[in-house]
């Protein structure tokens, strides 16, 4: 049997094991939605995709179109301050009590008291973090700064929360034969930046041998695919689904045709990114005369990161969001990543 097909049996037993995960948790659970299936948003791929029919758990939840454009299911643009550009509306869901597990759209009040919610949602951060799973990771900004990992991972290198040691050498021996310093050797467009992992490349390499025929398309609907081909136990769900435990949340968005970027929720309720090569960052894009607030909902943050006072600038506008995923933890399964 060829190792691409041992590696197709890999994926079923894996899927198998994360659906008995799923199916305990669903009789223990004390509310209702926070394991029903069909509470997840599905999306990407097709019922006919081998690979994307896998994570069809239960109903299958599509993706919506908006102007040619696959985005999350609940998304608005009318609540996402990446196209709104309001920076004074509350962050918040617009929950109605906290037991409202059932509200999507954003609130449209205004924030007080120097927070970044309204006096209705003060306790948006308490009812948010309702919906974790008990297994996300602590604060982990320290855990990236090794100048051969921070510049040779990428923000789906975060997301997946892995550090490849071998990628970690490559960049090692790059730097040591090639350039002066580390510094000089991370700043380089040829130093380590092509090392970073990209979805799809794990599978497309273990079927052919290499990445050569590697097809760059930031589409939602593509990049998801290539995710859940690498790593098929990661679930695709809606925001206020509370993951297994074992899991934590991770979102997509994409600038469409041009790249995309990934987030992972911490254990305070927030989402971090690696945007690049750079440093964990703990806030979204700012605002003019801000530095940037909290992540509390990403497909409510500021990810808009052009300057549009630089007439040169080709900063990157993530107008596109995709969906949230449920990842597991390193020590439940070892995540794919080439």
């Amino acid at each position: 049997m060829s190792k691409y097909n041992n590696s197709n049996n890999n994926r079923k037993n894996i899927l198998n094991t994360h659906k008995n995960i799923i199916n305990k948790n669903k009789k223990t659970t004390k509310r209702d939605n926070t394991y029903k299936m069909n509470g997840y948003n599905l999306v990407g791929g097709t019922t006919g995709d081998k690979y994307a029919s896998t994570t069809l758990l239960t109903k299958h939840l599509k993706g919506k179109y908006t102007n040619g454009k696959y985005i999350y299911t609940y998304y608005n643009e009318n609540d996402d301050s990446t196209i709104t550009k309001d920076s004074t509306r509350c962050m918040c869901i617009n929950y109605k009590s906290f037991n409202d597990f059932n509200t999507y759209d954003r609130c449209a009040n205004k924030i007080v008291n120097n927070t970044n919610f309204c006096q209705l949602h003060q306790n948006c951060k308490s009812y948010l973090r309702q919906f974790l799973s008990g297994s996300e990771d602590e604060p982990d900004e320290e855990m990236w700064k090794d100048p051969l990992i921070e510049g040779s991972h990428n923000c789906y290198s975060y997301f997946l929360n892995r550090q490849v040691k071998v990628v970690k050498e490559k960049c090692n021996k790059i730097c040591s034969t090639k350039y002066k310093n580390i510094d000089e050797c991370i700043n380089k467009n040829d130093g380590c930046g092509d090392l970073k992992p990209q979805p799809g490349d794990f599978i497309l390499i273990e079927r052919e041998g290499s990445d050569k025929n590697k097809k760059r398309n930031y589409q939602c609907s593509v990049v998801e695919k290539n995710i859940l081909k690498d790593n098929p136990s990661v679930l695709p769900v809606a925001f206020n689904t509370k993951c297994p435990v074992g899991y934590y949340k991770g979102a997509m968005a994409v600038e469409p045709n041009s790249t995309y970027h990934f987030y992972k929720q911490i254990n305070n309720g927030l989402f971090y990114h690696k945007p690049g090569l750079r440093p964990i960052s703990t806030v979204d894009s700012p605002f003019k005369g801000e530095n940037g607030r909290p992540i509390y909902i990403p497909h409510f943050a500021n990810r808009d990161y052009t300057k549009k006072d630089d007439p040169d600038d080709d900063g990157i506008n993530y107008t596109s969001f995709c969906s949230y995923y449920c990842v597991p933890q390193n020590n439940l399964v070892h995540k794919n990543l080439a």
